[in-house]
């Protein structure tokens, strides 16, 4: 008897449905499975047939093949397994096909019978809900996940049996529902310093709001313990708290990772990703097996590089494509991959290897030594940053003063939430949200400064030797710097602000 059961096949954060289908006759005992499969999904027979069994479903041996359609996508994951064992007792059983159809499956089953959680759950109810389903059927362990989106029904379940009393019963039944960490998700928010604990470094701190403001990638340079680590980390509390779109969109990608519980608690606040220097290249861009990097995880937030030189160099180039571009492409033997990769980037490392140049009364590292160290961040990707800044080192005065009051977070967020204000209207027409997103023409088109800016910056690219792609930098965070005084037009002094925000690159790389 043949019998089709509905699924999720993931491919980024997108997908498409999967019809798990079932042919169960009599004739020589044996199980078979078709469609393009990974090696997980083909592992998952005996899984199943032992999940079946165990869960009291005995029969007598059947001829079993399983066919997953479309045959040309390649399906991935252990999140098959619940709806193939639901294909394979509605062969057997009287379920209602108009339920079914409007039903969609996913989730692992442990040999006893047991549905375990697995990742994407999220993508994949949004996957059933523009299909126009009603339900999914999901992991009781990724109950809050799925609750997350509206417009569909979650149903979470525990055990085979239970999926398959639901269907008997057509939904007319109570199950369990986990939804204490949802009450949680609400409450809870990720603690990140606050702007009014970092004393000194105030031009650093200036040009970290101009950066916020405007998504400017920035880099910071400075010897260890000048703060710069405390700084990147309090930089996603002045930025604006999620949209519920771009919430959405995070979660999806943390769903998909596998990290939901790394985000929920905290999912209105933007992600703020910090991997090690040793991070290796399928980490930080995501690999082949359909997982999202670092860079993806940090989407709509902060990917904050530490000790930059210090990463791998074909690691670190390999960001530029993703950091332009704002995604990132995988291409690999299970298909292509795309993945959105829209962060705020942010690096620190030091003049040296040492950590102390320009000051030769501390600095042991010669002018060869300075060279290479620096030529470990290649010229390409230090022009994808915008704001060049110096954090010096901080005395014990200045840090044990109280006389001059820190701006709070709360007020730096106020601000630029104020100039984000102003960003939204002028690029709105053009579907942008950022001054660091605007190309080339637009970027002449809509950054006016007036005429005495102009002639300064044209003098300081004359003396700075700046390529088109650097005047334009100058000119967007300038228009970054006039939005956070609520000005229209361009000034004498934004524009000397931007360009000093450029001038500690020419002098470190030339």
């Amino acid at each position: 008897m043949f019998s089709s059961i509905q699924s999720v096949s993931l491919a980024g954060l997108g997908g498409l449905l999967v019809d798990v289908e079932a042919d169960v006759r009599f004739g020589l005992p044996g199980f078979s499975m078709v469609g393009f499969l990974s090696t997980e999904v083909r592992e998952s027979g005996e899984r199943v047939m032992t999940a079946i069994a165990n869960s009291g479903f005995n029969d007598e041996p059947r001829k079993i093949i399983v066919n997953l359609s479309p045959a040309d996508v390649k399906k991935q994951g252990t999140s098959f397994d619940l709806p193939i064992a639901m294909s394979v007792l509605a062969s057997r059983m009287e379920f209602d096909e108009d339920f079914l159809r409007d039903t969609v499956f996913a989730g692992e089953l442990g040999l006893d019978g047991s549905v375990r959680g697995v990742p994407g759950i999220l993508p994949m109810a949004s996957v059933a809900k523009k299909a126009g389903k009603k339900r999914i059927v999901v992991p009781l362990d990724n109950a809050c996940e799925a609750s997350f989106l509206d417009g569909i029904e979650n149903v979470p379940v525990s055990s085979l049996s239970e999926a398959v009393e639901y269907v008997l019963q057509c939904g007319d039944m109570e199950l369990l529902r986990n939804e204490s960490d949802n009450d949680e998700a609400k409450t809870d928010a990720l603690v990140y310093p606050d702007f009014s604990e970092i004393h000194g470094q105030e031009n650093v701190k200036r040009a970290i709001t101009v950066a916020a403001a405007g998504m400017h990638n920035i880099l910071m340079i400075g010897p260890a313990g000048s703060g710069k680590t405390m700084l990147a980390r309090a930089i996603p509390g002045i930025m604006p708290e999620l949209t519920e779109s771009e919430r959405e969109e995070v979660v999806k990608i943390y769903s998909v990772a596998g990290k939901y519980n790394d985000v929920k608690s905290h999912s209105t606040m933007r992600p703020f990703r910090n991997p090690v220097c040793t991070v290796k290249r399928n980490a930080m861009l995501g690999g082949a097996d359909g997982r999202p990097g670092e860079v993806s995880l940090a989407h709509k937030g902060v990917l904050f590089l530490d000790e930059f030189p210090e990463f791998d160099r074909q690691t670190i180039d390999g960001l530029r494509t993703p950091i332009e571009d704002k995604y990132v492409h995988i291409s690999g033997r299970n298909g292509d991959i795309t993945f959105p990769s829209d962060v705020l980037l942010v690096a620190a490392m030091n003049p040296c290897s040492c950590g102390f140049y320009p000051d030769r009364k501390l600095c042991r590292c010669n002018e060869n030594d300075v060279r290479k160290y620096l030529n470990r961040v290649s010229r390409p990707m230090v022009d994808r940053f915008d704001i060049f800044t110096e954090a010096g080192r901080v005395s014990i005065k200045q840090l044990l003063s109280r006389e001059k009051e820190n701006k709070s977070s709360a007020e730096v967020r106020g601000i630029i939430e104020t100039a984000r204000e102003m960003e939204e209207k002028r690029l709105g027409s053009y579907r942008l949200v950022f001054n660091s997103q605007m190309d080339g023409t637009m970027t002449e088109e809509l950054c006016k400064p007036s005429n005495e800016a102009r002639e300064l910056l044209i003098t300081a690219a004359e003396k700075m030797r700046l390529s088109l792609r650097g005047y334009h930098r100058i000119l967007k965070v300038a228009r970054t710097i006039a939005d956070l005084r609520r000005a229209e037009e361009i000034n004498v002094n934004d524009m000397a602000e931007a360009i000093h925000y450029r001038e500690l690159s020419v002098r470190f790389w030339g």
